[in-house]
């Protein structure tokens, strides 16, 4: 980069011209001069600016007059249609001209030409558009000079240059000349331009410049359709080269139907009987006839028509701006509709906004052109165009910049909420999954739990059912860590809605997020609160909750699957770190009070006793002292071992209603403590209670059968009750 700038001169600064270079540079070669042009950046403002350079320091004294010439006529016109001036300035024999962005003709028509190849008759239509615009736009300068006195001699393809908008600028002022100049700069260089380029009058060496001067650039916008529209239909964006003649162009049929009459005026070969600039505006259907043309004009003078007016024009725009080029819809429509704002926002602008936001996929692009008009268009205080909005924020909502729509829709987007309007309301929480994927966390967390709650509130039973479905489409949105408890309180608070879709609604939702639910949600709240509805007053909600149920179920037991799994390979893994113990209570208990007993004490202080069964298969005791003098003895039955007592014993336990007991029966909490006394020798065959309780032994040794057992727990009475 330094060695570029250094070539063309930019290695110092250039007094009186604050503009530096940002990028690499193109050539612009034209049949006068050569120009370096290079994009720019102003110092003080950031003004995005093409930077147009000649050296002169090799350059004869023709090109140093034409390129001081062509500087001097930029710096001083201003007038629509020419290729606008920010600045210009010579620093050491080097010429620097600041202009507006722009790209050279040929560049965007052979760009667009390899772009577009095969393409349909659509888009042949919008480049014929583009090229009538383009056309008026030169008219219109070439127009404004003549009326200045100014010719500018130098009309063709090489002399205009394309803007950021897709608009046709006019450019090449090294030939332009005032009207009756004596030895003009036109006159002694005119000879520099090819054969075709020069019109007939001009060939002849008796030619009167003073005479129809400004049928000059009559010939010259001839010279700019024949190159651009005048080739094979197959060559048509490929551009002519300059090397043909004025019977060429003057022998042309392959022009549209529209721009036939009006361009043969222009090349006549008499400059008497040659149609001057503005009646070629005027006159020429290609121009006058054109919608896109027409549709720009009106865009401009929207500040001068009444409401009834813009509303029909922009009902007119929808229907033809399809066959607009996508460049100029996007970087002229769009700004000028956002313009027009300024007079008051109409619903019917919103149509052709949205149907050419649909032909733009950059996103750099989209949040530049689009962006802004929607925020505006939601800003608006009018209830129809909010309606609008949110009905069709499916359409652009997916292309909006995050940050955008976090930090300045988004308030206007919750008003909605709270709309007098029932559809406003109603479509707010419709719209709300199409900006599901832009919102943050913190308001997915935060504002949406609070307005889908605030809408299932609603006095409409449509809004309340379409928060509950809303709150499902956005369930995967929902940062994972809150969402189960979101969804399951979203939609377990409708579940008992007196409107029977809001109810159908919650049930499917139920259905639909069961895999965003976790077990514990599931078994404690959901269960409860569908199990209602299976027998609601409704057959299709107790249908849709019952299958809601049967799926919960089925979640419910694969959980408990995959947990008794973990749990195995947890034990099998501290198993194999644990050298393996026997222990003989433990192996030998078929059934008895080893989990959950009743506790007993006795007086002795320091006492650790245990009596254990023989084979004989008798009751045992197992009593560990404590600390407080106090002992606790664990009763333990074991099976006999005898024959006579195995057969005896059944073979399994009673169930409860054999037992005398119903599933409603209360299971005991609290067993009672029995205290004993240490046995003597002077009681030996009997216990004393301590407190104010007699316990036999005789009775313990012989164990009680399994159904008495079970009916003495299931009334809250322990062992110790036993007499």
């Amino acid at each position: 980069m330094a060695f570029l700038l250094k070539v063309i001169g930019f290695s110092d600064s250039i007094p009186g011209f604050p503009y530096t270079l940002s990028g690499g540079s193109t050539t612009a070669v034209t049949p006068t001069l050569t120009w370096t042009m290079c994009p720019g950046v102003g110092k003080e403002d950031g003004r995005a600016v093409t930077i147009f350079s000649i050296s002169l320091s090799k350059a004869d004294s023709g090109v140093k007059e034409l390129a001081r010439h062509a500087m001097k006529r930029a710096k001083s016109l201003l007038l629509p249609g020419l290729l606008r001036c920010y600045g210009a300035a010579e620093h050491q024999e080097t010429v620097y001209i600041a202009m507006e962005p722009c790209e050279p003709l040929r560049t965007v028509l052979q760009q667009s030409s390899s772009a577009q190849d095969g393409e349909d008759g659509d888009e042949e239509e919008a480049f014929l558009e583009s090229v009538a615009l383009g056309l008026k736009a030169v008219g219109a300068a070439l127009t404004a000079l003549h009326h200045n006195n100014f010719v500018h001699g130098n009309v063709s393809s090489d002399s205009i240059f394309v803007i950021a908008g897709g608009e046709w600028r006019l450019f090449g002022f090294e030939l332009l000349s005032t009207f009756n100049e004596p030895h003009s700069v036109y006159q002694r260089h005119c000879l520099l331009l090819p054969e075709g380029r020069r019109p007939p009058e001009t060939l002849q060496t008796n030619y009167e410049a003073s005479r129809h001067i400004s049928n000059i650039d009559s010939w010259g916008l001839a010279c700019l359709i024949y190159e651009v529209l005048g080739g094979p239909i197959g060559r048509a964006r490929s551009l002519m080269q300059v090397n043909w003649k004025a019977n060429d162009m003057r022998g042309c049929r392959s022009l549209p139907r529209t721009l036939q009459s009006g361009f043969i005026g222009l090349c006549a070969a008499n400059p008497k009987m040659r149609h001057d600039v503005e009646r070629f505006l005027k006159t020429s259907e290609f121009i006058v006839g054109s919608e896109f043309v027409k549709c720009m004009q009106a865009l401009d003078e929207l500040s001068l028509k009444d409401t009834v007016e813009r509303e029909r024009f922009f009902e007119h725009l929808t229907e033809v701006v399809d066959m607009f080029p996508k460049r100029a819809c996007m970087c002229l429509v769009l700004p000028k509709l956002q313009a027009s704002f300024k007079f008051g926002i109409l619903p019917a602008v919103i149509e052709p906004v949205l149907k050419i936001a649909a032909n733009i996929t950059a996103p750099e692009h989209y949040a530049a052109y689009v962006a802004p008009i929607i925020i505006k268009l939601f800003a608006s205080q009018d209830r129809v165009v909010q309606y609008r909005m949110l009905q069709r924020a499916s359409e652009y909502a997916s292309m909006l910049p995050a940050t955008v729509v976090n930090e300045e829709l988004w308030p206007f987007f919750a008003s909605g909420f709270s709309s007098p309007v029932p559809s406003i309301r109603e479509y707010s929480v419709r719209a709300l999954v199409a900006f599901a994927n832009s919102l943050s966390e913190k308001i997915m967390l935060t504002d949406i739990p609070r307005f889908i709650s605030q809408l299932q509130q609603d006095t409409e039973g449509a809004i309340r059912t379409n928060a509950t479905i809303s709150l499902c489409l956005m369930a995967d949105k929902i940062p994972t860590a809150d969402r189960s408890s979101i969804l399951v309180y979203g939609f377990g608070r409708m579940l008992k809605d007196p409107f029977v879709p809001c109810r159908l609604g919650a049930l499917r939702s139920f259905r639909t997020c069961l895999a965003h639910l976790t077990p514990q949600h599931i078994a404690e709240l959901m269960l409860p609160g569908v199990g209602p509805r299976a027998v609601d007053d409704v057959r299709e909600v107790r249908q849709e909750a019952l299958d809601v149920l049967r799926e919960a179920i089925g979640r419910l037991d694969e959980y408990s699957t995959q947990a008794s799994s973990q749990e195995a390979k947890a034990g099998v893994a501290a198993a194999s770190n644990e050298a393996p113990v026997t222990n003989k209570k433990q192996t030998s208990s078929w059934w008895g009070w080893g989990r959950g007993a009743t506790t007993t004490t006795t007086t002795s202080s320091d006492a650790k006793c245990e009596a254990a069964s023989e084979e004989g298969g008798e009751s045992a005791f197992a009593c560990e002292g404590e600390s407080n003098g106090a002992s606790k003895c664990l009763a333990v039955s074991h099976l006999p071992t005898s024959s006579a007592a195995a057969k005896a014993m059944p073979t399994t336990v009673a169930s409860a209603t054999e037992s005398g007991f119903s599933d409603d029966d209360a299971w005991g909490t609290n067993d009672d403590e029995i205290s004993f006394k240490v046995p003597t020798s002077e009681s030996s065959g009997t216990m004393e209670k301590s407190t104010n309780r007699h316990f036999d032994t005789n009775n313990i040794t012989q164990p009680a059968t399994s159904g008495h057992a079970m009916k003495l727990r299931k009334k809250g009475l322990g062992a110790a009750r036993l007499q």
